[in-house]
Formats: structure tokens, C-alpha cells, sequence
């Protein structure tokens, strides 16, 4: 028995295909990150925190989303997204890793314990 004799597909498998759906979500998270672009000089104002890495989870997503898209075989432009997206992404979560080490060495992770009373 191979892999197609299985009952059970996995999201993988070449049968399943992007639809409108998908492309209208992924669409969604690619003006939700252009938003947050327009926001980014305001953001990089703020001193870096560890809350910071709230921002990884959309910009992951939206990588892997069209990473995947294009290995279920997507023939839209999202060909030529999708290894931007993967690059930016990397960089994003490489950037915020880097900020969080160097809190950390400067012992400013975590707020200072409160005086006991």
C-alpha cells in the first residue's frame, strides 16, 4: 500500500486544491500586513519588549500559508510572493530574536521584581 492508497488525505496531497477561500484569506492577511507596514515607523518609536513576538505569528503564517499554496501547485502570482514572504519573515522573527537576546543580556527581559512590603 503507497501513499495515494490511503483513506485519509493530507492537506499535502496534490488533489486538494486552493480556492477562492484561500486566496481571499490569503489576501486578507497580505492588506493586514501591509497595515501593520504603515504602522511600523510609529511601532519602531516604542522601546523593543519581548510583547514584540506577538508579531511573528502573523508574519509566519502568511509565509507558510503561501508556501504552501505554492506546493499544492497554486498557478496564481503567488509563485512570486511567496519566497518574498518567506524572506521577510525570517528576517522579522531573526531581527526580534536578536532584540530579545540582547534584552536579555542587558538583564531588561522581564520587569524588575516588585519590592516586597
Amino acid at each position: 500500500m503507497n501513499h495515494t492508497d490511503t483513506l485519509v488525505k493530507t492537506p499535502l496531497d496534490s488533489q486538494f486544491k486552493c480556492d477562492a477561500l484561500v486566496h481571499a484569506m490569503l489576501g486578507y492577511a497580505i492588506l493586514q500586513a501591509l497595515l501593520l507596514l504603515r504602522m511600523l515607523p510609529w511601532i519602531g518609536k516604542q522601546p523593543f519588549a519581548a510583547s514584540y513576538w506577538a508579531f511573528t505569528f502573523g508574519i509566519t503564517a502568511l509565509s507558510t500559508a503561501s508556501l504552501s499554496m505554492v506546493a499544492r501547485g497554486d498557478p496564481g502570482p503567488v509563485h512570486m510572493l511567496a519566497p518574498i514572504l518567506f524572506v521577510l519573515g525570517n528576517i522579522v522573527v531573526l531581527t526580534i530574536a536578536v532584540g530579545t537576546v540582547l534584552l536579555l543580556a542587558r538583564g531588561k527581559l522581564l520587569p524588575a521584581a516588585a519590592p516586597a512590603r
